[in-house]
Order: structure tokens, then C-alpha cells, then sequence
């Protein structure tokens, strides 16, 4: 096989933004799939240059004419940017590939503007792409392995990817691994809940764990699995059989129904200094919480009293909130999540909006079919700041204004301050009061005041979430203009707009 050049672009985020929060955090969200391809790429033999893009990089050096083939990973949030990346990139001659969650949700869209797409992927489907690769597929080709792979390249074996994102950080640095694919609950809200669950090889995990003891003085190592600690025993006897007591910090997100005290006291023993359990909602998924058939109030209390006894033991939790689920009406969410905040001071409650992101969750049918889902341009689309399905219960105005309301509770000086004397550990108060004060609390409160205004001073933005129109509103094509900068000029005509009936449409194949 010729020896092939190779880029692998890791999109972590879609503006350029200098902000400490980012440039202290965002690298530590880096990709592992990204990595992966890189050590099967290099495992065939052909040269591999690794890059990511937070914000803080400038655009123009992620893009190169020395190259055979640029795999891009993309959230959908940052497809756009992913879209002008692959037509500049073909203009040159060179071969491109789209993975990650937008490749997987938005696949005929995506194969308009890539030669190859990816879906789940393992070592032999990607062995035969750099066999046969083509340029200029039109439209492109979607390949996808059927199962996710059975194992995957340790920490050891991406150290020297993960190593060229640490030279450029200069505060924390986390190791991202996985123990397990998949997920055993079946939120329909959820791209993980469709792959069967699967726990990956203990004797890498042990491996790699020692590997990450001798070439850090104290590493992070935070756990990327969509439900860590599912084979609870498994995962904590391997830890427990390499790591020395307080030689490396764990961080997982956990459901409340793995979390319960002997677990916890275990965890704490064994470094975990962070979780973020999913409560999702007061009325709804009370299988994942562990609370069973209780809601309303009396979920709320058993869901704060369970906390603040897991942070007796583990100094920082975070509790992750869905935003305008259908079975959710009125302002008993909002003032019961108002409440759990008085009970539990010293969580940090993380919140996001409903969305359907194509194919990436079996849920998004039912929306299709009713009709509800707003085409709001993939560069909006990140479900911490955009609801793109209309509300069952509120109008968007009335929804927005119970959220900024919400927002402005849980990011009082007040709350946070009791937040912050509540935490005990000094690395965990500063991080959520730099992310309470930056686009977490305060910035959140500003982007949702400002859609509040659009909606009153814009009728084409009132026009468009109405689903009255499907033409993208004129201050959402400058904001993407100004966030690509010069990659504006690449992006393709008519790409700001996309078909949202993927699911329910038959002429559509399989994903």
C-alpha cells in the first residue's frame, strides 16, 4: 500500500473565542474516536498529523495542501464549519471524510459535501476505505461497520495525540477513556440508547492506568462512557488493582441508580473527585434516577437527599437537566428544579434543551411525524442553547422566559456563593465558579435574553420557529458568517438549509 499523508481534524467547537473558561477547558474535551483513526492509520503505515480546533486555534493553520485524505470529526454544531473545511480541502485535490455524531445523524446531508462518511466504524472498514478511497464522490458514500469495534487502542498506544494537545495547555489536563460502548437505558432522547451495551477489555484499561501513572505526576482521567460503572465491580476491581489510593482522579457521569452509598464510598476510596448523574426531568426516566415511580416533589426530595449524601463522599456533582420534555408543562419543572437547588446548595445543575438531531435518536421520529422540528442551521444546534422542536406545552416565548428565570436562580450571587462555601474542595470551587460566571450561568442568561429579543424585534425569527417559514433568519446567517471567518467564502451554497424529515421518509435509506 502507498504511504499515505494523512490530517485528522478534531472539531471541539465552531468560533474562534479567547475566553479563559475555553482555553482552560475545551482541550480537555478532545475526541477518542479521532485518535483511534489515527492509530489504525498509522498502524498501516501512512504519516498522521493530529490537530483540534477549540476556538482559541487559528482556522488557517488546521488547513493544509500537504495531504492525501483529511478525516474531520464533527458534532453537529460545528458542521458547518466541518462543510467549508471538506470543499476547501477537495478544491486542493484531496480526499475527505466526515465521522462523529453529525456523520451518524445527518448521513444524506452529510454525503453531499464529503467523499466519504462515516458511521460506526472499526479497524477493517477503515483498512478497505484507505485501499479504495476516491475523490470526489458525488454524492458521497456512507460506510458503517455493524457493530461497534470489540476493542480499541488504549491510552498507551494515542499517547502521542494526546500528548500534542498537552503541549498547548498550561492549567489542567484530563486523559479521556472509555470502559464500555453503549448504553442499557432506553431514554429516547438519546443517541447512545440504540448500541447494545458493551464493556471493553479490563486487562487494556489496567494496562493503560498504569501506563498513565508513570508518565504523570497525577493524572485526570476522565471516563467518556454514556453510563460509567454499569458492571460496577468489573471496572472498580480493575482500577483497584493498579492504581495506589490518591495516584490518579477519576471524573464519570453515572446514573443516580448506580450511586448508591456502599458504590460511593467505593468510588470515593478509589479517586473519583466528580460525577454528573442524569436526573433529566421531575416526571419521567425515574428507571435511570433510581427512583422508581415516584415524581413531582417526591422525586425531587429523594433526588436531593441522594446527592447530598453522595457528596459527603465526592466533592463535585453535577446534575444534568433536559429542558422542554413533552411530559413537562406549567412552572412545576422549573420551581421544582428551583427547590432542589435550595436543598442540594453544593451541586452544579447543568442544563439542556430537548433536540432531534436527525438519526441520532429513535425518539426523533415521533417529531418528524407531528411536524414539529424547526431547521434551525446545524451552527445553532447545540443543545445547551437551542430547542429545535417546537414545545408541546409552552409557546417558545413562555418557555424561554420559564428557562432565563431558571437560569437566573441557579446563577444568583446568592446560589453561588452558597455553592461555593458548600464545595469542599479547592479545584472543584473554582471550576464551577469559573463556569457559572462564563458560558454555563452568565453566558446562558445572555444568549437566551437575547433570543427573548429577537422573538419581539424580529418576525422573520418569530416566522420561522412558528414553523410559518423554513427560511433561515438573516441575524443566524451572520452569526455563522462572522463565527468562519475566512472559511466563510467555502462554505457550499444552500448548506444552511436541510431536509429534517430523515426518519419518516421512505426514499431515504437505512443509516
Amino acid at each position: 500500500m502507498k504511504k499515505l499523508r494523512i490530517c485528522i481534524i478534531d472539531l471541539i467547537h465552531n468560533s474562534p473565542s479567547h475566553s479563559l473558561y475555553r482555553r482552560v477547558m475545551f482541550p480537555n474535551y478532545i475526541s477518542i474516536m479521532p485518535q483511534i483513526i489515527g492509530v489504525w492509520c498509522r498502524d498501516e503505515g501512512h504519516e498522521v498529523n493530529y490537530s483540534i480546533y477549540t476556538g482559541s486555534q487559528k482556522l488557517n493553520t488546521l488547513l493544509t495542501d500537504q495531504a492525501d485524505l483529511v478525516f474531520i470529526s464533527s458534532f453537529t454544531y460545528t458542521a458547518q464549519l466541518a462543510y467549508a473545511m471538506s470543499s476547501y480541502f477537495r478544491s486542493r485535490g484531496i480526499c475527505t471524510v466526515l465521522g462523529g455524531p453529525h456523520a451518524r445523524s445527518y448521513v444524506e446531508d452529510a454525503c453531499k459535501y464529503f467523499d466519504y462518511v462515516l458511521g460506526l466504524t472499526d479497524k477493517e472498514l477503515l483498512r478497505q476505505l484507505l485501499l479504495n478511497f476516491q475523490l470526489n464522490n458525488q454524492p458521497g458514500i456512507y460506510l458503517a461497520a455493524p457493530y461497534q469495534p470489540l476493542s480499541i487502542p488504549g491510552v498507551r498506544e494515542r499517547w502521542k495525540f494526546i500528548e500534542k494537545v498537552y503541549a498547548n495547555m498550561w492549567c489542567i489536563k484530563m486523559v479521556p477513556m472509555l470502559g464500555s460502548f453503549g448504553c442499557p437505558y432506553q431514554c429516547d432522547f438519546c443517541a447512545d440508547s440504540d448500541i447494545p451495551y458493551q464493556i471493553l477489555d479490563m486487562d487494556m484499561i489496567r494496562e493503560d492506568l498504569k501506563f498513565l501513572i508513570s508518565k504523570m505526576e497525577h493524572p485526570i482521567v476522565s471516563w467518556y462512557d454514556p453510563n460509567f460503572g454499569i458492571k460496577f465491580n468489573s471496572i472498580m476491581e480493575t482500577i483497584e488493582s493498579v492504581v495506589p489510593p490518591g495516584s490518579i482522579d477519576f471524573i464519570a457521569e453515572c446514573s443516580l441508580s448506580v450511586l448508591r452509598e456502599a458504590n460511593v464510598k467505593r468510588m470515593k476510596r478509589n479517586g473519583f473527585k466528580m460525577i454528573m448523574p442524569g436526573i433529566e426531568s421531575w416526571f419521567d426516566y425515574g428507571k435511570k434516577s433510581g427512583t422508581g415511580s415516584g415524581i413531582g416533589m417526591d422525586k425531587m426530595k429523594e433526588v436531593a437527599d441522594l446527592v447530598n449524601r453522595i457528596q459527603q463522599y465526592i466533592p463535585q456533582v453535577q446534575t444534568n437537566f433536559m429542558i422542554g420534555l413533552d411530559n413537562d408543562a406549567g412552572q412545576d419543572p422549573f420551581e421544582l428544579t428551583k427547590r432542589f437547588i435550595d436543598l442540594a446548595p453544593a451541586v452544579y445543575p447543568s442544563y439542556a434543551l430537548l433536540s432531534a438531531f436527525g438519526r441520532g435518536a429513535k425518539g426523533n421520529l415521533k417529531y418528524e411525524i407531528e411536524n414539529r422540528i424547526i431547521p434551525f442551521p446545524f451552527h445553532m444546534m447545540r443543545s445547551v442553547h437551542t430547542m429545535n422542536i417546537v414545545p408541546k406545552h409552552y409557546s417558545w416565548a413562555e418557555l424561554n422566559v420559564h428557562f432565563i428565570d431558571l437560569l437566573k436562580y441557579s446563577f444568583s450571587a446568592k446560589n453561588m456563593v452558597r455553592r461555593f462555601n458548600a464545595n469542599h474542595m479547592t479545584a472543584s470551587k473554582w471550576i464551577t465558579l469559573l463556569l457559572s460566571l462564563t458560558i454555563g450561568g452568565s453566558g446562558k442568561i445572555r444568549y437566551f435574553s437575547d433570543m427573548i429579543k429577537n422573538l419581539h424585534r424580529s418576525p422573520d425569527f418569530q416566522s420561522f420557529v412558528k414553523k410559518e417559514t423554513s427560511r433561515v433568519p438573516a441575524f443566524m446567517i451572520e452569526n455563522v458568517k462572522k463565527d468562519l471567518g475566512p472559511l466563510w467564502q467555502w462554505l457550499p451554497d444552500k448548506s444552511l438549509s436541510y431536509d429534517i424529515n430523515i426518519l419518516s421518509n421512505p426514499a431515504y435509506k437505512a443509516g
